[in-house]
């Protein structure tokens, strides 16, 4: 099913035996535009510490009392890596944790796109980091947070219009499929439509704005997105219809 990360952010973390922080941002990986990581803050249990939990670990979100199950012991969760906050983690980083949680690096292998979805969905690496972290020592990752694009100006093909609402993952593979488009400082309305990730060519950190391969008018005529309302077959029907290209599925 499909759902929306600036919804989940905030849930209550369910570990194997209890309640254990709660969901602060998630990371996705820029190149394949998928969920890589859980950043949770564990709150009260260990103030100001915050350790990322791999997307192997993830279970189906409790939609009703808004909680996120792991499958991994609180004493997994705290002894895991220390994290320090920033735009993003290092490649080292994720090493130490792959290596606490005994996983394969995700990149170790060459990506193949989830079934059912095609592999033009995801462009090369359309995120720019920030020039005051390209020298930072032993960064090389793709990984980069939800919360810090959430905000970010849409530079369409002619001019802005609106700016990132919210990111659309189907919740089964964790693949990001949508972006939410939000046209409220563009225009005298606020209108919220979802855009296609393959119609989305770069993210720049260093401008704070997305590049979008569609024009103005395109967007703000788009079919209009309801949070109420959820992203059907019926509704990416109309998408199709309307932008004239295949929809992810």
């Amino acid at each position: 099913m499909k759902r929306s990360l600036k919804e989940l952010v905030g849930y209550k973390i369910e570990a194997k035996k209890g309640e254990y922080g709660k969901i602060k941002d998630f990371l996705f990986d820029e190149e394949n535009w998928i969920i890589r990581y859980l950043k949770a803050d564990l709150g009260t249990f260990l103030p100001g510490k915050e350790v990322l939990i791999p997307k192997e670990f993830l279970k189906q979100p409790n939609w009703s009392n808004l909680s996120f199950p792991v499958e991994l012991s609180k004493e997994e969760i705290e002894n895991s890596p220390l994290l320090d906050d920033g735009i993003t983690v290092s490649r080292k980083y994720e090493q130490e944790l792959n290596k606490h949680f005994k996983i394969i690096d995700y990149w170790s292998s060459l990506y193949v796109p989830p079934s059912g979805l095609p592999a033009y969905n995801f462009p090369p690496r359309p995120i720019i980091a920030p020039s005051k972290i390209i020298d930072e020592k032993d960064l090389n990752t793709s990984i980069r947070s939800f919360k810090e694009i959430k905000g970010y100006h849409i530079h369409a093909l002619d001019g802005e219009i609106g700016h990132i609402d919210d990111l659309i993952i189907e919740d089964t593979d964790w693949q990001i499929v949508y972006a939410i488009v939000d046209t409220r400082n563009w225009l005298p309305w606020s209108k919220k439509v979802l855009i296609s990730i393959n119609s989305m060519d770069k993210i720049s950190y260093a401008k704070q704005k997305v590049n979008i391969n569609l024009n103005i008018e395109t967007i703000k005529d788009g079919p209009e997105f309801n949070y109420s309302e959820p992203i059907n077959e019926e509704y990416e029907k109309q998408l199709y219809d309307y932008y004239g290209r295949p929809v992810a599925q």
